[in-house]
């Protein structure tokens, strides 16, 4: 039987079936673009003096729940996100979550207390963290093979399209000289969730899920009218229909003999789960929150006061992180994991330290170039942040086995949602009190990031998902040879290199072999 990577055609846009499906699949989408916007509005509210003036300028503590109880609904959401996804579908999950946010950004549009704008918050998280955890499995099961890694690669990438737009709706409405000019940003909230209730019934449901319910029939009919473009007799209708039920049976017996504890059971699985959690500390505590969260703040402590240039930067940040990380995703294959990883936390910890300088500088001479010192540093930070964590979101989840990869990528959404709680709960109030040395923290922490990176993290480019194993799985390696090894070596590269003769090839060919 033909590997189901090796079917269909390399150009989506040449067949009729792929183009049917693929062009809806942006509706999906959108789950992680308005995350996005939902990101940043948070700092684009904060900038507008009505929002400021209604609910009585919060800080300190009020300011960092204000930014942190979206990420309490999430993770009270966490643990019904895949038990309601297997039960109702995907499909149906999405417009779950979808409908909690719509009220939720009803709730918060129309506030007129704190407490109200609060459990709006709350309501929002809550639906947010079923949408964009059903969005990239049902992506993934409808995707053909081939296809499937580039489509995924959109989803995260799509957060900044969210950001950019809830940046320069702030910019717009700031000349709004009442109440209107954050009710409708708020608002805005609620059209994205509108347009998945309403669209996402033309997307498919996943065959995988069909299958599972015993509804074989429909998800062979999906295959054959996307997949095959309408061929019965298409060898990628079978393999693909054999695989999923193969899967299928394969992950029910794993659901009955396994648990949360086989993640810590094994060395190889220690080993994964030490990455996984610095995967979720990291991705959620490298100084982004503070210019998602309090870019507001941090521009007032440097002199940029003003509304309009507040809103301006806002929204060319997040056009500028969007390049960034879309460029580096296509260097993801490339240049490879590892790398990408050291070089986007290198970065980080040299802008947090120009920038710490820089804003020391400012508060002692109060010089205005020091302070444009700053704001290039926050441009530099976020943009090294961008050049790796942004496209390699899925990197844990290549490190796992099959059978822990589900509780292992939620085990790490935990560990993203609470470290995240505490770095916006946090920021506001170390701001507040000891000003441009809070800056200092964060020096100290991206350096010991770097170490953990540099260290413990493995390069999985050139390897499949089975072929990862093998990383954490070979007895008797220190860390340092596992993060160098390098990954298999084809038997087509193997045969060209005998018939070349190229004799620096065939060793490194036997080094591999050998390993």
């Amino acid at each position: 039987m033909a590997h189901a990577n090796q079917l269909g055609p390399e150009t989506w846009w040449k067949d009729a079936g792929l183009r049917r499906l693929y062009l809806v699949l942006p509706i999906v989408i959108l789950s992680s673009s308005y995350q996005g916007f939902d990101g940043m509005i948070m700092n684009g509210l904060q900038l507008l003096p009505s929002w400021q003036e209604e609910f009585d300028h919060p800080r300190g503590p009020l300011l960092g729940l204000l930014a942190s109880i979206q990420t309490v609904g999430a993770m009270l959401a966490l643990p019904s996100i895949g038990w309601l996804a297997d039960k109702i579908g995907r499909r149906r999950s999405i417009v779950f979550g979808a409908a909690w946010t719509l009220v939720g950004a009803a709730l918060q549009g129309s506030a007129v207390h704190l407490a109200a704008f609060i459990i709006a918050r709350f309501l929002i998280g809550f639906g947010l963290a079923y949408t964009v955890v059903a969005s990239p499995v049902l992506l993934s099961e409808l995707a053909l093979a081939k296809h499937r890694g580039t489509i995924l690669a959109y989803f995260p990438a799509t957060w900044y399209t969210g950001a950019i737009i809830a940046a320069w709706v702030t910019y717009g409405t700031q000349f709004i000289q009442n109440s209107w000019s954050w009710r409708i940003p708020s608002l805005l909230q609620a059209f994205p969730a509108i347009i998945q209730i309403t669209l996402i019934w033309f997307v498919p449901e996943s065959p995988r899920w069909l299958i599972a319910k015993g509804r074989g029939a429909e998800a062979r009919e999906f295959l054959i009218k996307y997949h095959a473009n309408g061929d019965e007799n298409s060898p990628i209708v079978e393999t693909e229909y054999t695989q999923i039920k193969e899967a299928i049976l394969q992950d029910a017996q794993w659901k009955k003999q396994s648990s949360y504890l086989d993640l810590v059971r094994t060395k190889p699985n220690r080993r994964r789960l030490i990455i996984v959690t610095f995967c979720g500390l990291f991705l959620e505590i490298s100084g982004n929150g503070l210019v998602q969260y309090y870019l507001h703040a941090v521009l007032n402590s440097i002199g940029i006061t003003e509304t309009v240039e507040q809103t301006t930067i806002n929204g060319c940040l997040s056009i500028y992180n969007f390049l960034v990380a879309i460029g580096a995703s296509f260097l993801v294959d490339r240049v490879g994991r590892r790398k990408l990883f050291i070089a986007s936390t290198s970065g980080m910890l040299l802008a947090f330290i120009l920038w710490t300088t820089f804003a020391a500088l400012y508060t002692t001479h109060g010089t205005q170039n020091f302070a444009y010192g700053v704001l290039v540093c926050i441009f530099l930070s976020n943009g090294a942040y961008s050049l790796g964590w942004t496209p390699l979101w899925a990197y844990p989840a290549e490190l796992l086995p099959f059978e822990v990869r589900a509780r292992g990528v939620t085990y790490m959404t935990g560990v993203m949602h609470a470290f995240g709680f505490f770095s916006a709960f946090v920021n506001p109030i170390g701001l507040g009190n000891i000003g441009w040395k809070y800056y200092l923290a964060y020096v100290v922490y991206t350096f010991l990031e770097l170490c953990a990176v540099w260290y413990f993290f493995v390069e999985t480019k050139g390897y499949t998902l089975e072929e990862i194993a093998s990383i954490f799985e070979t007895p008797g390696l220190t860390w340092k040879q596992r993060r160098n090894l390098k990954g298999p070596v084809s038997y087509r590269d193997i045969n060209d290199a005998e018939e070349s003769g190229d004799g620096e090839k065939k060793a490194e060919i036997t080094d591999v072999k050998e390993l």
